[in-house]
């Protein structure tokens, strides 16, 4: 039992030592760079015998005969499982991210492309920030001002931060005491509510009484369709540091990440891929490496995301994008942490 353990443990140290060689300088590891590492518990011919059996299991590759082995994605999801995810952020990148995000009180917009920013000089990656869709944001207070010609102001406050007008026609004519008395009642009723699940409840509550006169609700469903809680928007998204991930040597054939780099331009395509992530799950973080990842454009890659959460209520995501060889002891914690201090920057307001 013994035995069987401490060849486990030989295994482990040799491929990590292999992984984090590779990650440092992108060349192919021989076992003479491994042995300096591990030398005073393994011989040469140990060693040689570990890559062999850990490329024979999938954890290494050749890319040639005469090169030294390079690890597949099935030596990096090891590599993140059982090393990476128990690693704690550098207390000095802490205390740069303490210093450099927006405190309380800052608008969601100024803290997230200063989150993008921070995740990509962490991580030598792409950091993207996706801030909290229109739909997501929590209902607080509704104001309707009668306009002529059968418009309305409307003022919508909702949480996270967000104070948004707008003007509306109607093709009904209303009164600013009909007007007042939706207002009051939206207020009363649906504070707290997402604004989607808002004009969802209201839509069904208006198919339901279709037989009944109900002049109230006449009117918040007369404001609703004509746009007066907005449509289906996604949040703001921030992108930062692209140009660095053509620096990295896996992406010096830019053909070879021509979608990626198309989908880093489509915005709407990048926020699919996102929220398709936290879809699977919400809670901390996810580190998908290359062919994990369900996006077609993302599979030359590694993405290491982490839901941006209010009060307890995922509303968005934050995310660092780069190579397979991805610096994983970095962009891991620091995803995490930026997530963690963020939501609660957001949760303050």
């Amino acid at each position: 039992m013994r035995s069987e353990h401490d060849h486990e443990a030989r295994r482990r140290d040799v491929l990590v030592t292999i992984i984090r060689q590779y990650i440092a300088n992108g060349q192919p590891v021989g076992s003479k760079a491994v042995t300096p590492e591990v030398s005073e518990t393994l011989s040469p011919a140990t060693i040689r015998n570990v890559m062999a059996e850990l490329e024979a299991e999938g954890f290494l590759a050749q890319p040639h005969t005469s090169a030294g082995r390079v690890p597949t994605e099935k030596a990096y999801r090891f590599y993140v499982d059982r090393i990476v995810l128990t690693d704690r952020l550098p207390l000095g990148m802490e205390t740069y991210i303490d210093k450099h995000l927006p405190m309380e009180g800052a608008p969601p917009e100024e803290m997230m492309a200063s989150a993008s920013h921070i995740l990509a000089k962490a991580s030598n990656g792409i950091g993207l920030a996706l801030g909290p869709a229109v739909d997501e944001k929590l209902f607080e207070h509704v104001k309707f001002v009668k306009l002529s010609d059968n418009r309305a102001l409307v003022v919508i406050v909702s949480k996270p931060e967000l104070i948004e007008s707008r003007i509306i026609r109607m093709s009904l004519e209303v009164s600013q005491e009909e007007l007042d008395r939706a207002a009051n009642h939206l207020n009363a009723k649906f504070r707290g509510w997402s604004l989607r699940a808002l004009r969802l409840e209201i839509l069904r509550r208006a198919e339901d009484s279709r037989a009944f006169a109900d002049a109230l609700l006449d009117s918040i469903t007369e404001l609703l369709k004509e746009g007066a809680f907005g449509d289906s928007q996604p949040g703001a998204l921030f992108v930062e540091g692209t140009a660095r991930i053509l620096n990295q040597l896996e992406f010096g054939d830019v053909h070879r990440i021509r979608s990626l780099l198309a989908a880093l331009e489509e915005k709407a395509r990048l926020t699919e891929i996102l929220s398709s992530c936290l879809a699977c799950s919400d809670v901390g973080v996810q580190v998908l490496i290359g062919r994990e990842n369900p996006a077609r454009e993302m599979q030359s890659c590694a993405l290491v995301v982490a839901p941006l959460q209010y009060r307890m209520r995922t509303v968005g995501a934050l995310a660092v994008v780069g190579p397979t060889r991805m610096e994983y002891g970095r962009a891991v914690p620091a995803v995490g942490y930026v997530a963690h201090r963020c939501s609660q920057v957001l949760s303050c307001n």
